[in-house]
């Protein structure tokens, strides 16, 4: 069966008894997740701590978490107890009533979950700007190890880096981001054809580090923190809870959630979006109506404005409420899939349909979900300049520098972010980024392009890329967004002829093509006019 190949039920590291000696070190190279952990911070255990720390940060769930899988192993392999950690902070750049909503709501539902499982869960709510660094280095005070998600860009990856300057116990970092271990590749790979054939390549191989379903399956130890000692530790530690009642409020959205968050330092002008609930729950509504209504028609419908294919699933993939491999599996299930169906002749060929041996509409979905999703994260990754213009090809920075002082229209940052161009298309996908926090998939790219063109040189096109996607997106401040961001300027691509003004070989779109391709009347009815006055930029 599928499942039990994707997903082994493999005992844990050890089975360490109450009267067994605690070991100093633990081995890596035992666990099934081996590919997907990395020691931070290469320290022992600390014997005389109270528990296991998983510091929760990307991964925001229960269900095909690695890295709860990792803690568990870890806690009874020392025969210690498991705090889990859920922190909300206001301290980054974009945080905004639509971000903090968005994660809220998935942490009230975590809340639910984890009162169900033998395990001690703490969330919380940041309520200034300077309070989650000094917890987490109070929390692993009284750890005897830690764990935190490996994230390889944005908060998470500032959260893990400081987690490994301010901890003095051993510190482990676990990949959930995708379907291949992003430490499984030794370089960052320049095309989406040469990551297709790694993944062809290393696909079953990343399989056996697959996390399971549901991390607490087999194990009968309970793993909850006794509750008189953390209370003390807590107060100890100067934790400053978060109500319960708050948090329900801003999940409610609306007027009651907008009241809750007005004292906190974030962006009010960035609203809520009422259409999508942040959490796993909603997240399956979802996939299971892409599955049913969408995913057969996804290869030749996913760029369709009315009622099109695309799964809309990228907010809840981004802030972990839902794994890539919970996606793949439901898919791979539907599709009644087992390896042998893989097209081994034509494997590492870099084949972009067939290969999976799946339908064409699985087939191309699976691709984006995998190839166009993860090349991203790998480049993240093996690259600290990937939210920079540094991170193009050099063909690409020189032919947008030859061609830097072609424009002949430009605008203003605040006119753009404000959707006051003379081009309706661009305005109505500016439009559906601020009301909506997403851009159709196809219009998203159109939307780059002509802001490489409108803006005054190619350096400041990508800052306002990434200023318009890190503040309007829901999925934004993600190696997916810079990946798509950077592929307007040539990254992952290659040159285009003929040369074209601004662009030169850059690949070249415009709005006037794209009308011909797509049908866009109802979308541009839709978002003909802002519902919201103009609002400055941040």
């Amino acid at each position: 069966m599928f499942g039990n190949f994707i997903f082994p039920e493999q005992p844990f590291i050890s089975d360490v008894g109450s009267n067994t000696r605690v070991p100093s070190t633990l081995d890596v190279a035992n666990s099934r997740l081996a590919p997907r952990i990395r020691v931070l911070k290469d320290l022992h255990v600390n014997e005389k701590g109270d528990f296991v720390v998983y510091w929760m940060t990307a991964t925001r769930r229960y269900k095909y978490n690695a890295a709860l899988e990792r803690a568990i192993e870890i806690a009874l392999a020392i025969n210690k107890p498991l705090l889990v950690v859920e922190g909300v902070s206001i301290r980054h750049r974009w945080t905004s009533e639509r971000v903090i909503t968005f994660m809220v709501q998935g942490l009230v539902e975590n809340i639910e979950i984890f009162r169900e499982l033998p395990v001690s869960y703490l969330p919380w709510v940041e309520n200034h700007k300077d309070s989650g660094d000094g917890l987490l280095r109070r929390i692993s005070e009284r750890a005897s190890a830690m764990v935190i998600d490996d994230y390889p860009t944005y908060l998470p990856l500032w959260v893990q880096k400081r987690a490994a300057k301010t901890t003095n116990v051993r510190l482990e970092g676990v990949d959930s981001t995708g379907i291949i271990p992003m430490q499984l590749s030794e370089k960052e790979f320049s095309t989406a054809h040469s990551f297709r054939r790694f993944v062809q390549k290393n696909l079953l191989r990343a399989f056996e580090s697959s996390p399971k379903e549901r991390p607490f399956d087999g194990v009968e130890t309970d793993l909850e923190v006794d509750g008189g000692l953390l209370e003390e530790i807590l107060d100890a530690t100067k934790f400053d809870s978060t109500p319960l009642e708050w948090m329900w409020r801003v999940a409610q959205g609306g007027t009651i959630g907008r009241s809750a968050l007005a004292p906190l330092d974030i962006d009010h002008d960035v609203k809520a979006v009422r259409s999508k609930i942040g959490g796993s729950r909603e997240a399956r509504i979802r996939l299971d109506s892409f599955l049913h209504a969408k995913l057969e028609r996804y290869d030749v419908g996913r760029n369709d404005t009315d009622d099109g294919a695309a799964s809309g699933l990228s907010p809840w993939i981004h802030f972990g409420h839902i794994s890539s491999y919970e996606i793949l599996h439901s898919i791979l299930e539907k599709e009644g899939w087992t390896p042998g169906d893989l097209d081994e002749e034509s494997t590492g060929r870099g084949s972009r349909a067939g290969w999976w041996g799946l339908s064409p509409g699985a087939e191309a979905f699976v691709d984006q979900l995998i190839t166009w999703r993860e090349l991203g994260y790998n480049f993240a990754f093996h690259r600290d300049d990937h939210y920079s213009v540094d991170s193009i090809p050099e063909w690409a920075n020189a032919t947008l520098s030859d061609h830097s002082d072609d424009r002949s229209v430009t605008y203003t940052f605040d006119q753009i972010e404000a959707a006051e161009t003379d081009d309706e298309v661009w305005n109505a996908a500016q439009r559906q980024l601020m009301e909506e926090g997403l851009i159709h998939n196809y219009l998203r790219m159109l939307w780059g392009k002509r802001i490489l063109e409108w803006a005054p040189s190619p350096h400041e096109a990508a800052e306002w890329m990434i200023k318009l996607n890190d503040r309007w997106a829901l999925d934004g401040r993600d190696p997916n967004s810079y990946t798509g961001i950077f592929w307007v300027m040539g990254r992952h691509d290659r040159p285009w002829g003929p040369k074209r003004p601004v662009f030169g070989s850059v690949r070249y779109m415009s709005s006037a093509n794209t009308k011909r391709k797509l049908k866009l009347d109802g979308y541009l009815e839709q978002w003909s006019v802002s519902p919201n006055p103009r609002r400055g930029s941040r």
